[in-house]
């Protein structure tokens, strides 16, 4: 009597966990949780939400896969603040998506402030082109690739040493120090807002030593030998060559001498003037720098005029 009732609560337990889907185990072995009807493209199907723990381990972690009618309809998490795509055997894995979005709304940040002088250290960046380990498996055979992929990027330790002042780099368990390419992002823009508003600056100065060569050629042909009178050079900017013309006055003459200085007041060249009168010199562009500089006429140790000259690349 006891064996029976034995045999019979297991075919009720057997009836009952079919019939209300709390694990199902068709004919073909695919496994349904919550649902009758396994889907036939899967080995195991669950209606509902999914939980994977460490517990009771201490401390442990969860990882969550929900599905709902709500928002976002999916949800994938954890409790740790790192998912690892990785494997202990291959390192890290290839992660693709047609999308890719991240939390950046300012009501959840503090302390917002610009990024200023970017230009000075991400010119110091160094992109570089290289080949990095990416060993995979054999889908047919099981056994492990061992191969290289070809790569542009960065070297984690240089940025981490160019900005100290965030977490741009983070180090794995392996003390690999890996890399926040989206932080190169916003320090780029602030490099290039930087360039622009330097490139706008060398455009009124551009503008200013035109005004000053149509203003100096309209007055040219009207000075009176008694003037000390130093023009703007012509081309300006240039890329070769340029003239300076001058016009020394001859009474009580000396010395003279044109002086060129760079922006940093350093004294680079400078070409002796041994009579008065009108006269010109030439400036080779391959003895100079690209960049701005300045230069002066002098005339008995007494200073003249000063102007300003590119020389461009």
């Amino acid at each position: 009597m006891k064996t029976k009732s034995i045999i019979l609560s297991a075919i009720f337990a057997v009836f009952t966990m079919s019939t209300f889907a709390q694990l199902k185990v068709d004919s073909y072995g695919r496994i349904g949780m919550g649902t009758n009807w396994p889907n036939s493209a899967y080995k195991c199907h669950v209606a509902g939400n999914l939980l994977c723990t460490s517990y009771p381990a201490n401390p442990y972690y969860e990882l969550r896969l929900k599905v709902g009618n709500g928002w976002p309809g999916c949800e994938f998490g954890a409790s740790s603040d790192i998912i690892a795509f990785w494997t202990s055997e291959y390192g890290y894995t290839s992660l693709r998506a047609s999308d890719f979005t991240k939390m950046s709304d300012s009501t959840m940040k503090s302390n917002i402030v610009p990024i200023e002088n970017s230009l000075d250290r991400i010119m110091k960046v160094r992109p570089v082109y290289y080949s990095v380990e990416d060993n995979k498996i054999n889908g047919t055979t099981g056994e492990k690739i061992l191969r290289n992929k070809n790569e542009f990027g960065f070297l984690s330790q240089q940025i981490r040493d160019l900005y100290p002042e965030v977490n741009i780099t983070s180090v794995d368990h392996n003390n690999l120090i890996l890399l926040d390419y989206d932080q190169i992002i916003p320090l780029a823009v602030a490099a290039i807002q930087d360039q622009q508003n330097i490139i706008d600056s060398l455009k009124k100065e551009f503008t200013t030593l035109r005004n000053q060569i149509n203003s100096s050629n309209s007055t040219d042909n009207s000075l009176s030998s008694n003037d000390n009178v130093l023009n703007q050079n012509t081309p300006n900017p240039f890329n070769e060559k340029s003239e300076i013309k001058f016009q020394i006055s001859e009474q009580n003459f000396r010395n003279a001498s044109i002086v060129i200085f760079d922006l940093n007041g350093l004294l680079i060249k400078k070409y002796e003037i041994n009579k008065a009168g009108k006269g010109s010199i030439q400036i080779d562009g391959s003895q100079l720098k690209a960049g701005m500089y300045i230069y002066t006429l002098i005339v008995n140790q007494r200073e003249i005029d000063s102007k300003r000259m590119i020389l461009l690349n």
